[in-house]
């Protein structure tokens, strides 16, 4: 990841900016949202993508010690999900975030218990907290 970092210093005009937009391994929970409200069906485990959120925040802090970059801004924000149904949601995650969530039977049954009840105003939201990073070019 470091050579990727370098590789945009060389590319970047001077004071040029880069950022670094990423999702969080924090675990977050399934929710079902109805019109009553919402309820949660229990915790998606995100632990299978920490090593790269370890080995990406030492990119970017060896980087910024070498004084390639100075960091402008850093915020975490919540970047949602809707899904109509549990097969749509399951769809998503074979596509997207197969090796990096972990979803519990237990939470699924919840989930499609908590969706059968509140029918037909009822969609499953999860909440992924997201990391955006604003880094200026130095020399």
């Amino acid at each position: 990841m470091v050579h990727a970092l370098k590789e945009a210093y060389r590319i970047l005009t001077p004071n040029g900016t880069m950022m670094d937009m990423r999702p969080l391994s924090v675990d977050v929970p399934l929710e079902i949202i109805h019109t009553g409200g919402r309820d949660n069906a229990g915790m998606i485990d995100t632990s299978p993508g920490i090593e790269f959120d370890v080995a990406a925040e030492d990119a970017i802090a060896s980087v910024l010690k070498e004084g390639l970059f100075f960091e402008r801004n850093v915020e975490n924000f919540d970047f949602t999900l809707f899904w109509k149904s549990i097969r749509a949601m399951q769809a998503y995650i074979e596509e997207k975030w197969k090796d990096d969530v972990i979803i519990s039977e237990e939470v699924w049954r919840q989930a499609k218990k908590l969706l059968k009840m509140y029918r037909p105003q009822s969609k499953i939201r999860v909440g992924i907290q997201m990391k955006m990073g604003k880094y200026e070019k130095l020399g």
